[in-house]
Formats: structure tokens, sequence, C-alpha cells
């Protein structure tokens, strides 16, 4: 059987802005390859 999920983690105060900054910043170089390698790696051709 599969084990439960845990609680989710709250954001207060400076962690929250933190977080927040951290999602609006667009995409790096390295984020975009990493996604590309992800998507390769989901093809499966018969």
């Amino acid at each position: 059987m599969a084990r439960p999920i845990g609680t989710t983690p709250v954001f207060e105060g400076e962690d929250a802005i933190a977080v927040l900054k951290e999602m609006q910043e667009p995409p790096t170089q390295e984020d975009k390859e990493f996604a590309k390698e992800i998507r390769n790696q989901r093809i499966v051709l018969f």
C-alpha cells in the first residue's frame, strides 16, 4: 500500500515573499534545458 502524503508546509512572512519572488522570475536557460530533457524522456516511439 502507498504511504500517506505528508502535510504541506505553510509559508509565512519573509519565506512567503521569497517563494513568490522566485515563482515570478522567468526560467533560466538551465531550467529550459532540464524541461526539454524531461519532455524527451516521456516520448515513447513504437
